[in-house]
């Protein structure tokens, strides 16, 4: 029997719940290290895990939401690089489909 798994949600993190598992963020890059950095869309900001993202600087990162006892981390499994589109355009466009739910 095929194994079937659960779509990505696209949230901001201001929307962020305790019982949201996979979740696809996009946002700005900042305060880097090797292993993880923080993700700002504007609306909040997240820790996320992942390695090799030195050269990207807005991205959609898809990953596993992990509750702290302060808010939450992404352990992230894939990074997309969006650094060639409208950022206004795009946080516009997930509004509003944010707005649809």
């Amino acid at each position: 029997m095929p194994v079937t798994r659960k779509p990505y949600a696209e949230k901001f993190i201001r929307d962020l719940k305790n019982e949201d598992f996979k979740v696809a963020l996009s946002g700005t890059i900042i305060n880097k290290t090797e292993n993880d950095f923080f993700l700002d869309d504007g609306t909040g900001q997240i820790r996320c895990i992942y390695a090799n993202v030195s050269e990207y600087e807005y991205v959609r990162i898809f990953g596993t939401l992990m509750p702290l006892p302060d808010g939450f981390e992404l352990q992230g499994e894939i990074i997309q690089d969006l650094s060639k589109i409208d950022k206004q355009l795009h946080k516009r466009l997930k509004e509003a489909l944010s707005r649809q739910k």
